[in-house]
């Protein structure tokens, strides 16, 4: 068993577990089955139906050009049964890959690119061998080449191109797609909004109006009409945590009938009237349409997990361009695959899965994250320092965006959005005195001072300030002067 184990020429040292796991990775990312296809041999697999699998896999890729689904998988190996145990075993197979856990996933696609890649050196070299041994000088050349191309197997095939390759794609006016957040400030910054296959990062403390930010971006890009989406509004998931799913419909009809939440089951004439503005709404059908809610507990789903249900959206025709996850803290980190990773590394590993998968789907997402305790004593700007756990989750982001909001901000409804990083334009933009309503969750720029660059808005904080400061000094020198003179009296203090 032991010496089975050590074997290096076959897949059992490294364990059943990780067999599977390779099986899994096979039928479930066909651009990484279709990248080791050439060295893929299923005899190296341990057990002998895990080797009858991979083989029909590479049958089904051949002819195919893709990997099978679980489904078709299961009617392949079904076809080849010969007994009713054949068919509980395929069953019991199939079903173990299917909710095999993807802990770890990443560093057995590694492991397996550099095994089979090994293994096919062992084979050429063997062949390299006998040429060596036959004598035949005629042949030595193509020794190395033989050598050349094991060596080679398995890397990017993808050579690079040329600027001009391109260059229609890259100067038409419809080489990307912007999903608005109803923002006019922030849309204006980022050249329309948030772009297909990017992710934006939101910052903000609690309480600070993540979640209304997340509403707000949904419900806009759901009933926006535009010549990108032919006028019927962009697909939206929105995935929440914390809220459940009354608050979070409620929160809609707050934005729609621009009536609190608190408000909206109050008094029944009240509630007659929202229930006639619901009805009345004039995007009703398209939001019907276009905006998908979903709720999991926090904690229990990762980046990952959030593909699949995306993925499994599409089969069943809903496929979303915005995504929307309400907050990052809430999903559960992804696991690096080594024994000393550590929170801030998981949080940088579900990061980088977050922008994959936004890339991989072609879809924009957006992500609320909290701030740090230094962002809830801000006064002004909340700065990228400031989100909260690792830091490579806004070197990773496309977009960064802050809140910022003071008691007294937070008491007039206003907030003060910075665009910290802009990778596709202008970054540094402050806007000053953004509507920001929590109870109607509504966002807007009715009355709001722009800053170009935090330069200039830092140089007017800081004028405000000296003015309190001549001011203070001013007060106290006209008290001195008072007591000085004895023109005050005890009502004075």
């Amino acid at each position: 068993m032991v010496g089975k184990i050590l074997n290096k020429d076959n897949l059992g040292f490294l364990g059943v577990d990780f067999q599977y796991k390779l099986i899994k990775s096979f039928i479930e990312e066909p651009g990484f089955f279709k990248e080791l296809y050439p060295i893929v041999n299923q005899n190296v697999f341990s057990e002998a139906l895990m080797r009858t699998v991979v083989g029909s896999l590479k049958d089904y890729f051949k002819e195919w050009d893709s990997a099978p689904s679980y489904d078709t998988l299961k009617i392949i190996l079904n076809s080849r049964a010969k007994t009713q145990i054949d068919l509980d075993e395929t069953e019991s197979f199939v079903g173990h890959l299917k909710t095999l856990s993807t802990d770890g996933i990443e560093t057995v696609k590694e492991q397996a690119i550099r095994f089979f890649r090994q293994q096919n050196l062992i084979r050429v070299s063997k062949e390299i061998l006998n040429i060596a041994q036959g004598g035949d000088i005629e042949r030595y050349d193509e020794c190395q080449k033989l050598f050349d191309e094991a060596a080679l197997i398995g890397e990017e095939d993808d050579c690079g191109f040329s600027p001009f390759d391109i260059e229609d794609e890259a100067t038409s006016p419809t080489f990307k797609v912007s999903i608005p957040t109803g923002i006019s400030k922030l849309d204006n910054a980022l050249t329309g909004g948030l772009d297909k296959g990017k992710m934006g990062l939101l910052i903000g403390s609690a309480g600070f109006g993540k979640s209304t930010f997340s509403t707000c971006i949904a419900a806009h890009a759901s009933t926006c009409r535009c010549e990108a989406n032919n006028y019927e509004g962009f697909k939206v998931l929105q995935i929440y945590f914390e809220d459940d799913n009354v608050d979070i419909a409620r929160k809609h009809f707050s934005k729609i009938t621009q009536t609190e939440a608190r408000l909206l089951t109050k008094d029944p004439t009240i509630t007659a009237q929202i229930k006639e503005q619901l009805r009345n709404y004039p995007d009703r059908e398209m939001m019907n349409r276009n905006l998908r809610l979903k709720r999991f507990n926090t904690g229990t789903k990762k980046a990952s997990d959030i593909e699949k249900f995306i993925k499994k959206l599409r089969q069943n025709g809903f496929s979303p361009d915005l995504v929307v996850i309400d907050y990052f803290e809430c999903l559960l980190p992804e696991k690096t695959g080594y024994s000393s990773d550590s929170e801030w590394s998981r949080e940088a590993t579900t990061m980088r899965k977050l922008e994959n998968m936004a890339k991989d789907l072609n879809i924009a997402i957006w992500i609320p994250t909290q701030g740090n305790k230094g962002s809830i004593t801000s006064p002004d700007v909340v700065t990228m320092d400031q989100a909260g756990g690792s830091i490579r989750k806004v070197q990773i982001c496309q977009v960064v965006i802050s809140i910022a909001r003071s008691l007294d901000d937070i008491d007039k409804n206003k907030a003060t959005l910075a665009v910290l990083k802009n990778r596709s334009g202008k970054s540094g933009e402050i806007f000053e005195g953004i509507r920001f309503n929590n109870g109607t969750s509504t966002i807007s720029c009715d009355e709001v001072e722009t800053f170009d660059t935090a330069l200039s808005y830092f140089e007017r904080v800081e004028e405000i300030e000296e003015n309190k400061h001549r001011e203070q000094i001013a007060l106290a020198k006209q008290i001195r002067e008072q007591i000085e003179t004895e023109e005050f009296s005890v009502s004075d203090f």
